[in-house]
Order: structure tokens, then sequence, then C-alpha cells
């Protein structure tokens, strides 16, 4: 691609000599600057990446992928529409949730609340002690489990009995308070549910409140062996159970988290992308400076045959080259912070005691960037060393060697 005299010119103006410190000095604040953007751009990805697929993690296995509301008048019951729903390709399990929303009263105060009634089984997996507090408990058919943090925050602990109140209307019209005691016989990790209401988790048949069918909520609880594979699932249960079943999303149902996450996304890969341009305008700089710093043996290169074309291509290359270099240094700076996040996070720990909680989370977070990602960071890098030295190269291109030659 490029003839012999051309890579030696490359070589030549990568390292321009003493004569170009200036030049070489304002490269190399270039490359940095790239450095540092293509980094910060692989770090920020990254870090929103997990903290999408934190959140699909948290929210699939407490509500599911997907969730198949039953009508009150559905032909299929909750059992059979689980039972089919379950054989069909991509779904790793389904189970039955009866919902109702109430109020919980404690000493006169109503607090909203989600009452879900679960199968034992899973109670067992979302709640692990509830199974041995139940065994403690004469009537555990008004056993509930309440999560840790709404319970600090309600002043509720373990054995409290409390009322779990429910608006009714009469025959005559009238307006009536329905409420159901209830026992706390164990709690539950609520500080990645992803959600601030409080839920009360119950078996799924035997707290009463759950056994009103006008005013429960049925549906079925999705959960796929691979995400990625949902529109398929969606399509193969309409198939198999009819339009009459209204099915949404784990992604419909968090819409608004979801559009705020991509918002941020965005707007933090915008902001960084933006030190990513500054340092190629350090780029377009220096190969200006080059270009005016070669003057002289442009027009002598000229003198001997030279093209403009090929003067062009040796400067738009070693613009590109620059860039390259600072990019590859970034990703290599990017994947070590990726990889020794852990010991890293130590070390800032003992600078930064008052802030345990939110290195947690970070450690916690499935952080990971695609391939296809970071290709578009480095293609968009490339694309821009090459545009920032294109104005210098085609410059140094229509550099007229009788113009320059007579002034010296």
């Amino acid at each position: 691609m490029f003839a012999r005299h051309e890579r030696h010119l490359i070589a030549r103006y990568l390292w321009p000599g003493a004569g170009g410190r200036l030049v070489l000095l304002v490269a190399g604040i270039g490359c940095a600057g790239v450095m540092i953007g293509v980094a910060a751009l692989v770090l920020v990805v990254a870090v929103m990446n997990g903290a999408q697929t934190k959140l699909a993690e948290t929210v699939a296995p407490v509500d599911g992928h997907l969730s198949i509301r039953i009508p009150p008048d559905a032909a299929m019951s909750e059992a059979q529409v689980a039972a089919a729903v379950a054989r069909l390709p991509g779904v790793a399990r389904s189970e039955s949730i009866r919902e109702i929303t109430a109020g919980l009263s404690i000493d006169g105060r109503i607090t909203p609340v989600t009452v879900q009634g679960r199968d034992p089984g899973t109670l067992s997996r979302l709640v692990p002690t509830m199974r041995a507090a139940l065994t403690h408990y004469p009537n555990p058919a008004n056993a509930v489990a309440i999560g840790q943090n709404a319970a600090l925050q309600l002043g509720l602990f373990p054995g409290d009995t409390v009322a779990i109140g429910r608006v009714e209307i009469d025959a005559d019209h009238s307006l009536s308070l329905a409420l159901t005691p209830a026992r706390l016989v164990a709690f539950y990790p609520d500080d990645e549910q992803g959600s601030g209401q409080v839920i009360l988790f119950a078996p799924l048949d035997w707290l009463p409140i759950l056994q009103d069918d006008k005013a429960v909520t049925r549906r079925i609880a999705v959960v796929l062996t691979t995400p990625d594979a949902e529109a398929a699932v969606m399509a193969a249960i309409r198939r198999r159970l009819g339009p009459g079943y209204p099915i949404t999303s784990w992604q419909q149902a968090n819409r608004a988290l979801l559009a705020a996450l991509v918002t941020e996304k965005i707007g933090m890969t915008i902001a960084v992308g933006l030190v990513t341009l500054v340092a190629l305008f350090n780029i377009l700089s220096s190969m200006t400076l080059l270009a005016r710093a070669k003057r002289r043996e442009i027009a002598i290169l000229r003198t001997m045959g030279v093209s403009a074309n090929g003067i062009m291509r040796v400067f738009a290359t070693v613009g590109s080259i620059i860039a390259l270099i600072g990019a590859g240094i970034g990703l290599t700076l990017a994947a070590g912070i990726l990889t020794q996040r852990a010991a890293i996070v130590g070390i800032v720990r003992h600078l930064s005691p008052a802030r345990q909680a939110e290195w947690d989370i970070f450690l916690s977070l499935p952080i990971g960037i695609s391939g296809t990602e970071l290709a578009m960071i480095g293609l968009s890098v490339l694309a821009g060393a090459v545009l920032a030295s294109l104005y210098p190269a085609w410059r140094a291109g229509r550099t007229s060697p009788a113009l320059v030659l007579r002034a010296d």
C-alpha cells in the first residue's frame, strides 16, 4: 500500500528528532488524551452495562423475565398455564403468583404494601428462613415475610402481629375495611429488589386475603434460560395460550428505570467522548506543526518526484498511528482496571472508608463490554484521527516547492 520512501517518511515523522520537540510534545499530549478518553469510554460503557445486567439479575429471579396475567374468565387455571408454559423451549421455570395491593396496619398507621402469594418451593428460595420459621408458629396460614429494610423503617420485629387491610364495597354500596391478621415470621434481603415498594411474601394458598379471585391479580412468572430469547419465547407463549393472556416482559415493567439507565449511558458516553475529541484536536495541532516544520523537506521531496497524494498519505498515517497508539494503551489500561478492580477498590477503601457501600455496589456489578461496543469505540477513534489528520495532510500535499525554496 505504501511505497518504500513513504514508509521511511512515516517512521521519520513519528519521531521528528531534536528539531521537532514541540511537535513531539503536542503529539504526546494528543496521544495521552486519546488514551484517557478511550479508557474512560470503555469503563463507562462497561459499568453501565453492568448496571443493566444487575437489574435483570435481581428482577428476573423474583418476578421472572416474562409475566403472564390470568384473566378472571380464563379457560385455563393458573396451574394449567404454568405447566403449559414450562414445557416450551427456552423456559427455565414458571410459577404461579397471586398478588394484591393492600394496607399494612401497624399501631394505627397504614402503609401501602403488595402482598404476594408464592409457591412454597419458591418461598424457600426467596426467603430461606421462612420454612424453619413456619414450624414454630401454630397458625402458619397467617404467616408472612417482609424485607429487612422495610421492617427496620416500620419498626417491626420477628413475631410481631400486624393487620392487612383492604377496602371492600358492601351490597348497599357502603365502604368497609376488611382486616386480615398476620404474623411476621421471617425477613428477606430487600436492598436488591429494584423497587421502593414494600412486598409481603406468603404461601400461595394460605393467606385468606389471597383467596378472593375478584380482588387478586393472578399471573405466571416465567424465567428464561437465556434472556436474549425473550421475543421468541413470548411468541411461542402466545401461540400456545392464545390472545386472551396478556404478557409483559421485565423490560416493559421496568421501562422507566431502563430508560433512565440508557439516558445516563448516552450522556456519560457523550461527556467522555468530548475528552477524546479534544485529544484529536491536539493531534490536528501536532500534524499542522509538523507540516509547517517540514515545509522545506516536503518541497525537496516534491521536486524529487514524490506526489501530493503520497505526502497526504504519509501525514494522514502518522496522525492515525498516534491515535491508535493512544487507543491501544487506553484499552490496555481499561482492561487492567476491570480485571483488577477488587485490588484497586481495596486500596481506595483505605483512602475513602466512608464510602464502603458504594464500593461494594461497584464490586457486585457484573461489569462487561461486548466486542461490538469495543469495535465501535476503536473505529470511532480511528475515524476521528483520520479526519483530524486530513487538513494538515491536505496542506502538506499542496505545498508549492517553488514558493518554499524561493522564500528560503
